[in-house]
């Protein structure tokens, strides 16, 4: 079966999955929406354990300290989209995959700003003064390739207060994208200074500080703490509303997808576990 682009969605709400299994899902999805057999979807996610996220591109060994992330007993894994690193810890994660064209034609900025909406509509309507940035803001003050996601913010990010609160990243696949990203429910990214592999205590130290100034998570912004479901709840009825969503299909993975998806995690859990060694054993 083929799907359209305005036709028919898939919503799913996963919960907390393993870091290995929510890449390797939206992976799978992404080749399944690629290749025109699958709907597009709504992923919601969390993560099982406290875990630092990778750029594709990145190299772990230079952008992360892997002994620090496993003293923490936190996991680590590779995103398939590019960008830097990010901590998840106690997040709603939303991933959108869907085909490059309709409402969603453009270049990557355009499929951000649309992204975003439903994302600031969620926000604004649990009670945050969320603002999107039309511009992007000067960063001079940190590493464009080394420093951490929440370092800094791009065009059409999400902030409150002047404090980022959402961080995204994207990748195409033929005529095809994924969109994930993170929105902070209940920790900010000061904790992220404690697992980069930065040379004195006190640039670690200035480091927590900038990212406590530079992010606030939702619930230190609401007077009654909101849960991952209910947040989640939201969200889901604002993709739906904003994206003019009207036909919703079955939520489970196709047989293209779960095969993709094998495939995938075993690469995940390979790499993982390669590092692994090289933490303990190097």
């Amino acid at each position: 079966m083929c799907y359209g682009i305005e036709n028919s969605w898939r919503v799913i709400v996963s919960g907390k999955m393993p870091a290995a299994q929510n890449m390797a899902m939206d992976s799978a999805i992404l080749s399944g929406v690629a290749q025109g057999s699958s709907p597009n979807t709504i992923r919601i996610y969390d993560w099982e354990s406290p875990t630092v996220s990778f750029g594709y591109h990145q190299n772990p060994n230079n952008h992360i300290d892997l002994s620090r992330v496993a003293k923490n007993n936190f996991a680590f894994v590779r995103r398939p989209t590019g960008g830097r690193a990010v901590l998840h810890y106690d997040e709603v994660t939303y991933a959108v995959i869907a085909k490059n064209e309709g409402q969603f034609a453009g270049s990557i900025l355009d499929v951000y700003k649309k992204i975003a909406y439903p994302i600031l509509h969620t926000l604004q309507e649990v009670g945050i003064d969320a603002t999107m940035s039309e511009s992007v803001q000067n960063n001079s003050n940190t590493d464009k390739w080394r420093d951490p996601c929440f370092s800094s913010s791009s065009k059409y990010e999400i902030n409150s207060d002047g404090k980022k609160i959402v961080g995204s990243a994207q990748v195409r696949k033929n005529d095809a994208f994924l969109q994930h990203g993170s929105i902070l429910l209940n920790n900010n990214q000061e904790k992220m200074a404690e697992l980069l592999p930065i040379d004195s205590e006190t640039k670690r130290k200035v480091m927590k500080k900038y990212l406590a100034k530079k992010t606030i998570f939702i619930n230190e912004l609401l007077h009654k703490q909101i849960s991952f479901a209910h947040f989640a709840s939201i969200l889901k009825e604002n993709f739906m509303k904003d994206f003019a969503i009207k036909d919703i299909v079955p939520a489970g993975l196709s047989d293209f997808e779960t095969t993709v998806y094998q495939k995938k995690l075993q690469k995940h859990e390979k790499e993982i576990e390669s590092l692994r060694k090289n933490i303990f054993y190097s």
